[in-house]
């Protein structure tokens, strides 16, 4: 038994857990080190008596929408083992699959917004696809309890940086505070471990969720990867070169983990690790893929170019059809047509339905409609001096703004596009 083994973290986990009414929250990324934090944690509560397990649970797991397959389909199982052996045990444990909302999921920011793929300097992902959701889920459950603690297994062993961040953190009583979020404490129960203690005791010690952890070290075997842990804070430093992670990630130089998994003979991973060089290639200004213009109109490298939107959508559907795997959902689909109506070379709101239907060999339909709404844009723009393309960007940011039930900032995104139009600043 793990009390056995680390009686110290034991000891320290059951008095802090009887020392207050916070509720406990755990960062779980299916990784080695937060296996293990979630082990000693379900063995710490299941060896208390039944009357003493009053302090609830909540074990976090981000889904970026774009992890490793192979990890997506580990982590799953292992929630779902997690959730019924809490059942059963009557522990008030509930796990928690987070996934950023689909208006800021990676494909919506890149393909619909235009967004470079992610680098080092311009790291975009981390807090809207990893944070973001976390701290939503946290100040949701602060409303109704006030504070909180959170167990993470970040070990000083990791790195040099992890380590000079742990030490960096105020102490008090083994907890530090959590970056951003004032009512939350953080800790690390197994900072002070090595990797191969934290090897042996996920070997030596199935899990109380039943099986046994040698799929997850046969895991790390095929991929030779590390852990990508959950991120709390955006002083955290990218997964580095060698983690589980998402399989587009753009930040790291090579994806050794997905390269493992495939040369492991996960074929899926050589669709995969083709559409990252794919998204490396559009990251590049030097393509032609992107604007010589920022958002705000400044001259610069700016958001990916209409026409590479669409290239990369047409591909991104065909992955989906070599590989079998969902990769874009329906709604992400309509907001990604949302955002191309405003782009600065908007279409005419049918540009997705066109590459859906050329790919699966539907006819277009609605071609009078259509007719009939251009001839209508003529008349306006002809009468207001306008760019079919302004109008159509002018509409449809109204209409999102009238969605939203809010003006908010819709004046000075008005001109922002009439700007675009006129290419020089409009005196008011």
């Amino acid at each position: 038994m793990f009390r056995r083994m680390f009686p110290d973290i034991t000891r320290t986990l059951h008095e802090l857990y009887l020392s207050d009414s916070r509720p406990w929250l755990v960062g779980f990324s299916g990784g080695k080190d937060s296996t293990l934090v979630a082990q000693l944690i379900f063995e710490a509560v299941l060896s208390l008596p039944v009357e003493q397990r009053n302090k609830r649970v909540d074990v976090l797991c981000t889904d970026t929408r774009v992890e490793i397959p192979a990890i997506v389909e580990t982590i799953e199982g292992t929630l779902a083992r997690m959730q019924r052996c809490a059942d059963e045990h009557k522990l008030d444990l509930h796990v928690h699959l987070l996934r950023p909302p689909p208006e800021q999921s990676f494909w919506v920011n890149i393909i619909g917004r235009g967004y470079p793929p992610p680098n080092r300097f311009f790291r975009w992902c981390t807090q809207r696809m990893k944070i973001d959701p976390v701290n939503v889920f946290v100040a949701r459950q602060l409303g109704r309890t006030g504070e909180a603690i959170l167990h993470l297994g970040a070990r000083r062993a990791e790195s040099a940086t992890r380590a000079q961040t742990l030490a960096g953190h105020e102490l008090r009583n083994g907890l530090r505070k959590h970056p951003d979020l004032p009512r939350v404490v953080v800790s690390n129960p197994i900072e002070h471990l090595t990797t191969e203690e934290v090897w042996a005791g996920l070997l030596q010690n199935p899990p109380p969720w039943g099986g046994t952890h040698r799929e997850l070290y046969k895991l790390y075997a095929n991929a030779g990867g590390g852990e990508c842990p959950i991120q709390i804070d955006t002083s955290t430093p990218s997964c580095g070169s060698s983690r589980f992670g998402c399989w587009t990630c753009t930040v790291v130089e090579r994806d050794k983990a997905s390269e493992g998994l495939l040369a492991s003979g996960d074929e899926r991973m050589e669709h995969l690790l083709a559409f990252r060089e794919t998204l490396l290639e559009f990251q590049d200004p030097d393509n032609g893929q992107r604007d010589t213009r920022r958002m705000n109109g400044v001259e610069g490298d700016g958001p990916l170019l209409m026409k590479g939107r669409r290239e990369l959508l047409r591909r991104l559907l065909r992955l989906q059809q070599e590989t079998g795997l969902q990769l874009i959902a329906d709604e992400e689909l309509l907001l990604i047509q949302k955002h191309w109506k405003t782009a600065r070379d908007p279409d005419d709101g049918r540009g997705v339905a066109r590459i859906i239907n050329d790919l699966r060999g539907i006819p277009m339909n609605d071609v009078r409609e259509t007719a009939r709404l251009r001839e209508l844009e003529e008349e306006v723009t002809s009468e207001k001096k306008l760019s079919a393309a302004t109008l159509q960007r002018l509409v449809e940011t109204v209409e999102n703004y009238s969605e939203s039930h809010h003006a908010t900032g819709l004046p000075g995104e008005l001109m922002r596009i009439l700007k675009d139009d006129v290419r020089e600043p409009i005196k008011i």
